[in-house]
């Protein structure tokens, strides 16, 4: 599956002030954001929106996403909807679902290219409450340490199993891509972390300036 992970995306100190921010609420109804069918599968709840500690948490997270140069070389970004933060008590959880093609309020709308989970909870925290996302026929799960992001193509059979102790923190949010195909944002990410590890060589490899010559090449074509 083309979904890549970004570990330490949020340093431990953003993670401590969001986590604050989450402490103080209000926490509503996830069913709330939720349209059509997905009323009737999604089981969580949401920090209110228009809330201060939303808005505190929101800033924080999306500075943090800027300064990730691992972020922007895996999403590519055009446009971000404003991320919610989502929280799963024991019994909660989120059926199978596709996120729609077009999200947001009108005048601030995105096509979603690609779906992000930031984690905010340590695994210790809880138990069940995986993300699994099924490519291609092959669901595969996954649990973040806290700072730790996901990004996945927002076309992709998902669901979030249910928590069964503890409590389970996320931020998610959805972004219009400059490279619109996940494949392609794969391999330029691939490629882009290859050349920080060459560059990053007292004599980097005589094949370096091939590969940045492709990237950069590749680049023009898909972006």
């Amino acid at each position: 599956m083309s979904a890549i992970v970004i570990a330490g995306a949020l340093p431990p100190d953003v993670v401590s002030q969001i986590r604050a921010r989450l402490a103080s609420g209000p926490f509503i109804s996830g069913k709330t954001t939720a349209l059509g069918r997905a009323k009737a599968i999604k089981d969580n709840l949401v920090l209110t929106p228009d809330s201060p500690a939303a808005e505190e948490a929101v800033e924080l997270l999306v500075a943090a996403l800027k300064d990730s140069h691992a972020f922007q070389a895996a999403t590519w970004p055009e446009a971000m909807l404003r991320p919610l933060f989502c929280r799963y008590g024991a019994g909660m959880k989120y059926g199978d679902h596709v996120d729609g093609a077009i999200m947001g309020d009108p005048g601030s709308q995105v096509r979603s290219d690609i779906a992000m989970t930031v984690c905010l909870s340590d695994p210790a925290d809880y138990d069940g409450g995986e993300l699994i996302i099924d490519a291609a026929g092959v669901p595969a799960a996954w649990r973040g340490n806290a700072g730790d992001v996901i990004v996945y193509p927002a076309d992709t059979l998902h669901r979030v199993t249910e928590v069964t102790r503890g409590t389970r923190d996320v931020a998610i949010s959805w972004i219009q891509s400059m490279v619109r195909e996940g494949a392609r944002r794969r391999i330029l990410f691939d490629l882009k972390t290859t050349l920080e590890a060459f560059d990053a060589l007292p004599v980097p490899p005589v094949e370096t300036e091939a590969i940045r010559r492709s990237y950069l090449n590749l680049i023009r074509m898909w972006a």
